[in-house]
């Protein structure tokens, strides 16, 4: 799950779930494995452009930042970040009252260890239908956006112990997406929501590792 989404929506689908065009369409690639390990753009929804679902590369880098992804990912990799960083980071906190997004995906994948063997599940929802992940972004000096996923418990569908995580990216349902991206949103309002994830319902298939 640290390094691994999904997203199989075709561009139709996408659109019409969020209700918003896309703003590249032509260079729009579905993908069934999002490889965080790599330099990887994923569709996104951000404060900046909240009319349009545009792209972000997945790991976020510092605002104007110059230097190269890969580089800074194998100092600190951040795909992935949850509420303690945010309060506690500086790549992140102004992020989250100034330039958070939407992160559409179709899954993301988690691990156990049963019997000392690695079993791979893909989360997704009913019939691989659309949602958006909370999300931060920064833009670099070139002004492409970077971005991160946010992080909460794993909750009570998805845990088990043997799961090699106990968190999980927090959704945002269609309900809250106005108020995740609005800048009239009071960053209490923000943390809340962060702190307290609606709870919603996963479909859990089994891969092949």
């Amino acid at each position: 799950m640290n390094y691994k989404l999904s997203n199989i929506a075709s561009k139709t689908s996408l659109e019409l779930l969020f209700g918003l065009p896309l703003r590249y369409p032509n260079i729009y690639r579905s993908n069934l494995v999002i490889d965080g390990l790599k330099e990887q753009s994923i569709p996104i929804i951000s404060m900046e452009d909240p009319d349009y679902i545009t792209e972000g590369i997945w790991g976020i880098l510092p605002q104007d930042f110059k230097g190269d992804w890969e580089k800074f990912q194998k100092l600190k990799t951040t795909l992935h970040t949850n509420k303690n960083d945010i309060d506690n980071n500086i790549l992140y906190n102004e992020a989250l009252e100034k330039r958070r997004c939407l992160i559409l995906v179709t899954g993301f994948y988690m691990y156990e260890l049963v019997d000392n063997e690695v079993k791979t599940y893909l989360i997704e929802k009913e019939n691989a239908t659309p949602f958006a992940l909370a999300g931060i972004y920064n833009i670099l000096e070139d002004g492409f956006a970077t971005c991160s996923v946010i992080n909460t418990r794993i909750n009570d569908l998805l845990s088990s112990e043997k799961n090699l995580y106990d968190h999980m990216p927090l959704e945002i349902p269609l309900l809250f997406k106005k108020m995740w991206l609005s800048e009239q949103t009071p960053l209490a309002a923000v943390q809340q929501i962060i702190s307290k994830p609606y709870l919603t319902k996963f479909k859990i298939q089994r891969i092949a590792s």
